[in-house]
């Protein structure tokens, strides 16, 4: 297994494009492959990341985080398209009420994180979730279980993992935030509308926009985290 950094699109040439062996990979014990609970891994690079101004690491949720129903977030993936297979994409989205997720998904645990459905579907499982505090950005969730227009996103919820991930990574520690989401609300209590077709740019990332616009932000999503990259295992 290879990892790339620091390049938005997967087979063109760029200077600032790093690939790193993966030597070791650490999955949750308590994987379930019938729920996806606790589907999360850790990946051991095999050399240090240099950190330049394509390549930066993401702080992580901690396990205080509440990332409530209409909570904002960003969505990063590969397209299923194939003019757009192995260029990196994203989409602002919204957190939704878990009685949304679990009436689609009766069989997902309830600590995961659903988001309403985009006019994309994601490739890669591992995928991170994003979500702004103040001017941090910190990943807030890995995709989990494939989903298109017609299901809402589902996501393993990193905070949760907060003391796993702190065993588990050796050397320098991940660093946590905690996130206060300023929605009060697990459930929703109306139907989930439609996301608009051309949303409001807001923050480094807009919604719908190949992210080779922003590749000076990049670092903030390639491939997760750069020195803990985290990978989904179903579907693998």
């Amino acid at each position: 297994m290879v990892v790339l950094l620091g390049s938005n699109r997967v087979l063109d040439p760029d200077p600032n494009k790093v690939r790193l062996n993966v030597i070791n990979a650490t999955c949750h014990p308590g994987f379930n492959s019938s729920t996806r609970e606790n589907n999360i891994c850790l990946l051991k690079l095999s050399a240090p990341v240099n950190f330049t101004d394509y390549i930066q690491p993401i702080c992580l949720a901690s396990e205080n985080s509440t990332f409530n129903n209409e909570t904002s977030s960003w969505a990063i993936g590969f397209g299923d398209i194939e003019a757009l297979r192995y260029n990196l994409q994203e989409a602002k989205v919204s957190v939704v009420g878990n009685d949304v997720c679990k009436a689609r998904f009766p069989w997902i645990p309830d600590s995961i994180i659903c988001t309403r459905e985009t006019n994309s579907c994601w490739d890669k499982l591992g995928a991170p979730l994003m979500t702004q505090s103040k001017s941090v950005w910190l990943q807030s969730g890995v995709f989990t279980v494939p989903g298109c227009t017609a299901s809402p996103s589902v996501y393993t919820p990193v905070s949760q993992y907060q003391k796993w991930i702190s065993d588990t990574v050796t050397g320098t520690p991940p660093g946590f935030v905690t996130f206060t989401s300023p929605h009060s609300s697990l459930q929703t209590t109306a139907p989930p509308t439609a996301p608009p077709t051309s949303p409001t740019c807001v923050g480094v990332f807009c919604s719908g926009e190949n992210l080779i616009h922003f590749t000076h932000f990049s670092s903030l999503c390639v491939l997760v985290v750069l020195l803990h990259v985290f990978a989904g295992t179903f579907g693998n």
